[in-house]
């Protein structure tokens, strides 16, 4: 710390300020200004980090976009395209996290698609394309796994389990770096169940649908509020795989169950279904909303 200049050492000071008062709209102009002298802060599970940097050129605009599937489709590209136009740079940096299919055997696979993806169908903006295998819990909370995250301009995560997605990143090294990027600028994309655990409340997908538990809500990372505002997401919610003999609507609940589900939260959450192959664009600074794609958003509140 001694040999930052001082107003860089004020600037911080003032930065921790405020992020103990849970002023984080401040806390975040902050570090916009001290990025801007040139010097680059990492939070970690130790505190803060700071170091001078000359390359990171911080995105001219963030979005936070939550898709309802189709991630990897065409019907995506016009989503994916609105957050690399937004950061304004040649060359973005796309982090690819591999959380919620961690523990798949296949994960590598899933995870290589994407980065495939974004490499070859929006390769007009050139993007820097990495995976982050944080499989489990410990790889979450481990620094050199999680380092491309600290200069990511768009974050990713996609298919999966919810619950495992919720388990392995609560209170997680990852997360916190997930959220100080997501207030620096970077943009993050949520699709399936990464956009589940990232709600209020985690709908438990396979253990309902699959293992037949019986219908309830676990607590997810709670992660829109610090950004947007207290959200659930249910994706897939016009999902008809199960064609006329089963409702596999409302991401694989049903009609039925579903409306028993919200009729289990409590009074007042907000809860948007997402179609099939559509894309909800937020703006985190103005909380503006665009739909995207082949479907709708649909809003519940509860009572």
């Amino acid at each position: 710390m001694q040999q930052l200049p001082e107003e860089i050492q004020r600037k911080l000071k003032e930065r921790e300020v405020l992020r103990k008062e849970k002023r984080f709209r401040e806390s975040d102009a902050a570090r916009g200004q001290i990025e801007k002298l040139g010097y680059q802060i990492k939070d970690t599970l130790k505190g803060t980090e700071i170091s001078k940097t000359e390359e990171y050129a911080i995105p001219k605009k963030s979005s936070l976009i939550l898709f309802g599937s189709g991630e990897i489709a065409s019907s995506s590209v016009a989503a994916h395209d609105w957050a690399l136009t937004g950061i304004g740079k040649d060359k973005p940096k796309i982090v690819v996290l591999s959380t919620p299919a961690g523990f798949q055997p296949n994960v590598h696979v899933v995870c290589e698609e994407i980065a495939d993806f974004f490499e070859h169908h929006l390769q007009n903006f050139h993007p820097r394309v990495e995976v982050v295998y944080a499989n489990t819990l410990q790889d979450a909370n481990t620094t050199e796994i999680l380092k491309p995250l600290d200069t990511a301009d768009y974050i990713f995560a996609g298919p999966g389990s919810p619950t495992y997605a919720v388990r392995s990143l609560r209170s997680s090294l990852a997360l916190i770096k997930i959220r100080e990027r997501v207030r620096a600028g970077a943009s993050l994309g949520l699709s399936s169940a990464a956009a589940i655990a990232f709600s209020k409340f985690a709908l438990p997908v396979y253990e309902i649908y699959k293992a037949g538990f019986e219908l309830y809500w676990g607590q997810g990372l709670n992660f829109y509020a610090k950004i947007f505002q207290e959200l659930t997401v249910i994706p897939h919610f016009n999902n008809n795989e199960g064609g006329n003999k089963n409702d596999t609507s409302h991401a694989w609940m049903g009609k039925q169950r579903f409306a028993k589900l919200l009729a289990m939260l409590p009074k007042h959450e907000t809860v948007w279904g997402i179609d099939e192959h559509t894309a909800v664009i937020i703006d985190p600074k103005t909380h503006a909303t665009k739909i995207v794609g082949k479907g709708k958003c649909w809003e519940y509140t509860t009572r």
